[in-house]
């Protein structure tokens, strides 16, 4: 009997853990509906803490630029303010101004780094250099010094002092300005203050003085040019004069050698144009004159032409008897006035005819 009621027992109570299994615990309950009401509430406060924010952003802008402070940045997380001013009073006088405003619970303010440019000014002259300003490590110091050394100069003044809060903007190219420069020039003059590079000096040629202007340039300082190059006219003008075998237009073993160094002046200085200019005497025809000065300026541009000067940067013309240089009546005049001249001039400045007496090398001595 008491074995078949508790069989009966375990027969009626077996079902009962099936039946609590299929409820929810009150506790469980509770959790889940904590939690949903706290992403519920999470999710209503977002938006109206981002019209806050928003709110006090804007507000706060307002005050700061009617207080003259537009360059000032403020941000906020929630009520709390950030603000970016570029110095230290710019700073407080914006904190009293923020704080000021209704909502606002704290806020802090912060100013950059203040970042201070190389100065340096390297000179050249007689054999000797100097450098002096500031730079930002012994490594920059370096790098100066003994750039300005391996110009050939006897001796290098070093008053550079070194500062860590100098930045190196452009000063890693200085090196490669005064290499450009090199031996051959003269007063020499590398400056950098404030972020604008100044050079200056005498250099050989116009090509010279664009491969300093390039390795300035390259440096990302605004450049200032204070170079000087020589005058290619005057060069011409102090070469030797021209000759041609008599009565012809065939140039002599001299005047070949003088047009060599012509073309090396006119290749050194790309942006001259040059006009080759023929002149005669009055011995012979005007007619003849008239051919023979422009055949003997043609040589001349053709010899040129084949030394490589571009042609586009010649120009002929022949004016047989009528533009002399000096009055003929003696046999030396005649040969004053038997002439090749070459008129330099510029790109954008076509080359302008000398005034007499002025002219560059003249041509031989008959016809």
């Amino acid at each position: 009997m008491k074995k078949s009621l508790m069989k009966k027992s375990l027969l009626t109570k077996s079902p009962m853990p099936n039946n609590e299994s299929r409820r929810f615990s009150p506790l469980l309950g509770l959790i889940v509906a904590i939690l949903g009401l706290a992403v519920l509430m999470v999710a209503q406060q977002a938006p109206n803490r981002h019209r806050m924010e928003d709110d006090l952003t804007q507000r706060s802008t307002r005050a700061l630029h009617s207080a003259g402070l537009s360059d000032v940045w403020v941000t906020f997380t929630g009520r709390d303010g950030r603000l970016t001013a570029n110095s230290s009073a710019e700073a407080e006088h914006a904190l009293d101004i923020v704080q000021a405003i209704q909502g606002v619970r704290v806020a802090e303010a912060q100013v950059p780094a203040a970042s201070v440019p190389p100065s340096v000014l390297v000179a050249l002259g007689q054999g000797t250099a100097s450098v002096t300003g500031t730079v930002p490590s012994e490594r920059a110091r370096t790098a100066l010094v003994g750039a300005a050394t391996s110009l050939g100069t006897a001796s290098v003044e070093d008053r550079l002092t070194v500062d860590g809060a100098v930045t190196d903007t452009a000063l890693g190219g200085l090196a490669d300005v005064l290499r450009a420069f090199g031996r051959s020039s003269d007063g020499t003059t590398v400056r950098l203050d404030g972020g604008t590079l100044s050079v200056g000096g005498r250099v050989s040629s116009e090509t010279h003085k664009n491969a300093v202007l390039a390795a300035a340039r390259a440096t990302g300082a605004t450049v200032v040019d204070q170079i000087e190059v020589p005058d290619v006219r005057r060069q011409l003008q102090e070469l030797p004069r021209l000759t041609f075998a008599s009565g012809g237009d065939s140039l002599t073993a001299a005047s070949q050698a003088i047009l060599v160094r012509v073309a090396q002046i006119l290749d050194a200085n790309p942006s001259s144009r040059t006009r080759i200019e023929g002149h005669t005497d009055t011995t012979g025809t005007a007619e003849s004159n008239l051919v023979l000065s422009r055949t003997r300026a043609a040589a001349v541009y053709d010899f040129l032409v084949g030394k490589g000067v571009a042609a586009d940067r010649l120009s002929v013309k022949g004016f047989g008897e009528t533009r002399p240089k000096v009055t003929e009546t003696t046999a030396a005049d005649r040969a004053e006035n038997r002439r090749v001249e070459l008129v330099a001039g510029t790109a954008g400045s076509p080359p302008d005819r000398q005034p007499p007496g002025a002219g560059p090398p003249g041509a031989g001595p008959t016809g």
